[in-house]
């Protein structure tokens, strides 16, 4: 019964500022810019499609979120906790792997650590949830949206040593970078990746208020 009662309170602390269709919209919005994601990464090779395939499974995870209750999904949600707690820690190792090989430490694994992180924070038990965490990362989301739709990101500084790309490496992938060959030019097919970007972590940040 408390296990119950927990999962229920949870339920209802979860959606008490999220009406039904809002969910239902923010899941159906989400499960397009994973295909977005999906498509863009099946049309990329080497960190950028692993990059863009990460972000699918994220907005298919967070769109399930919202259509998905705890209360009766509860083996869902402790099914994602273990997946996205696996990205994160592969994304790190990768991220520590790539800046020995490459001499540069890319900020896109930088900032895809902490998104794994978020869901992890946001599938975990919420006995296992400090409320200043959550409201850290919300904050964190928050500039993340400025961030994309403004297109700061773009100019992230890589902390590369010279001799790296002068030796012929090929630098860390640009954060909206299109796909090869993709249609609609590079510019057009930066900026909706940006904006994709833009919503999922909108979309963060008011799951992470709401709870």
């Amino acid at each position: 019964m408390t296990v119950l009662a927990g999962a229920h309170t949870d339920h209802t602390a979860h959606m008490a500022g999220l009406p039904e269709w809002l969910r239902i919209g923010a899941a159906l919005v989400l499960a397009a810019v994973a295909v977005l994601h999906a498509r863009h990464g099946a049309h990329m090779a080497g960190q950028r499609r692993w990059w863009h395939l990460g972000h699918a499974v994220m907005a298919a995870g967070m769109a399930a979120m919202y259509l998905l209750p705890r209360m009766r999904h509860e083996g869902l949600h402790q099914g994602g906790l273990v997946l996205f707690a696996l990205l994160a820690a592969g994304t790190v190792a990768a991220a520590v792997g790539l800046r020995s090989r490459e001499g540069a430490l890319n900020p896109i694994w930088t900032m895809s650590a902490l998104d794994y992180l978020a869901m992890v924070y946001m599938l975990a038990a919420p006995a296992l949830r400090p409320a200043w965490l959550g409201y850290a990362f919300a904050a964190y989301f928050a500039c993340a949206v400025v961030g994309w739709v403004a297109r700061a990101f773009d100019r992230l500084p890589v902390f590369a040593r010279p001799a790296a790309v002068g030796a012929g490496h090929a630098g860390p992938a640009l954060l909206s970078a299109p796909p090869e060959g993709g249609s609609g030019g590079p510019s057009r097919s930066r900026m909706s990746v940006a904006l994709t970007l833009a919503v999922m972590a909108a979309a963060m940040a008011a799951m992470l208020v709401a709870m």
